[in-house]
Parts: structure tokens; sequence; C-alpha cells
């Protein structure tokens, strides 16, 4: 997709209706408690929070791109942090909105001023070119600031395997991503549960070069290709003849 067919794609909800989120259309106020999140288990609706909080930065204004109706800044906003959301959808804009929380219908582009920190919680998949969109936010970061990205992993969530995602990281693909575009990684982390990744960077005067990681793209591609063979495998397992299923199978070994 080209820029203005990624805008129209994303500002009409299309992809939350295709991709089991349209709850978020009909009733989006259950995304802003979070006072009763279970932390125990290994990821939960603060994790991005505890990640951040944890890694003892100090920092006084968040603006997060990608923000839905910015329920992700609710708990910097209860510790008095100035925060700000970018989104393309109306209706999340508008739900945010009603809560209290900044959130501005536009993208990246139309972002004004430093911030401390910027986030990006599953964003950065869905975007073309990322090192040329964390290069352009670089420039939104304070002198000490930082940045922080969440993009699904692959190994243990197969369903993350989209159409919408341009891109699938691994830890190694990932650094590289965010040190190529002018930061310097502070922690990184991998969730057991379901594979995410978590970076935190700091802004670095150095822009690191690409540093070929072998093997790395092949094995990317084979969990790709393993994961989409198995999800066609079980969509059409119940509605193919026993004869049309066993042709199928031939084919997704070759």
């Amino acid at each position: 997709m080209d820029a203005s067919s990624t805008v129209e794609f994303y500002a009409s909800d299309l992809y939350r209706r295709i991709y089991g989120s349209g709850h978020l259309l009909r009733d989006s106020t259950s995304m802003f408690k979070i006072d009763r999140v279970d932390r125990s288990r290994d990821y939960h609706r603060l994790t991005h929070y505890d990640f951040i909080m944890g890694s003892g930065i100090e920092f006084e204004s968040v603006v997060e791109i990608g923000a839905g109706g910015g329920w992700n800044l609710i708990p910097f906003i209860e510790d008095g942090k100035h925060c700000v959301g970018y989104d393309y959808s109306p209706n999340l804009v508008a739900a945010g909105r009603q809560q209290g929380i900044d959130i501005i219908l536009e993208d990246r582009r139309g972002l004004i001023g430093e911030y401390d920190l910027i986030m990006l919680k599953h964003v950065l998949e869905h975007v073309d070119n990322p090192v040329t969109q964390l290069r352009e936010l670089r420039e939104h970061v304070s002198a000490d600031g930082h940045l922080f990205v969440e993009v699904p992993g692959i190994v243990k969530r197969i369903p993350s395997i989209q159409n919408a995602h341009y891109h699938y990281f691994s830890e190694r693909t990932l650094a590289s991503v965010v040190e190529q575009s002018g930061f310097e990684i502070t922690s990184i982390r991998s969730i057991n549960r379901n594979g995410y990744i978590l970076v935190l960077a700091k802004k670095s005067n150095e822009y690191a070069s690409l540093v070929p990681t072998p093997g790395e793209h092949e094995w990317v591609i084979s969990i790709v290709r393993r994961g989409r063979r198995g999800m066609l495998k079980a969509l059409v397992a119940e509605r193919l003849p026993q004869p049309l299923l066993g042709a199928l199978k031939v084919i997704l070994r070759r």
C-alpha cells in the first residue's frame, strides 16, 4: 500500500474488523479500565509500563504513535506525565477524548515538538520502511530521550502473521532497525507467553550500519511459511472432501 491507501485502511477501521479487534469499535470502555490488571502473568495490560518504569529512566513527557484511544498512556497520565497520542481512527480518537485523554487525529507526520519518550506499541510491523519512520520520529525525541517499541514475535504466536504486517522481527533484526535509526539499545526483552518483543532505546548521535545476520532472514521466512501453511490447513480441513484435502497436503509439502 502507498501512503494514502495506508491512511485510508487504518482510518476506516477495516484492519480491526478483519483481524478480530472490531469489538473496540463497538465498546472500547473496557480498554480504559486498568486498575485491576492481573500482573502475575508473563504478559498483561501494563507490561509496557512495567518494562519502561523498571529501566529507571527519567522522563516527563510521552507521545504514542498509533495510540488507538490512548489506553496505553493511562498509567503514565496517572503518574502525572504529560501525554499525547496520535491515531488514524476517528472512532478511537473520539473514545479517548471522551475519557479526557489528549488524542490527535493524525499520523506521525503531524507530530509537533519534542518528547522524552516516544512509544510505538504494535505499530512498527505495519510500516513499510521502519528505519525511515524511526529516523523521522527521532527528530522529536529530546536530547536525553528514549524510544519504546513493542512488536509481535512470530515464534510462539503464529496468528501474528498477517497480511497487514510488512515485517516479522526477531530480537536481532528489531535491535538492528532501532540502532540504524539513531538509537542505542537500553534493554530488550522477549515475552515467554507470546513471543512479543519489547525494546527501550536511548537517543544516540550515531547511526549503526546494517550488519548482516547470517541465516536470520531464512529462519524468519521459514517460520512465516510454516505458520501460513498451518493456518491454511486448519481453515480447509473441515470443509474439503478427503481426496481434495490429500492433494492440498501434497502441494503444501513442496
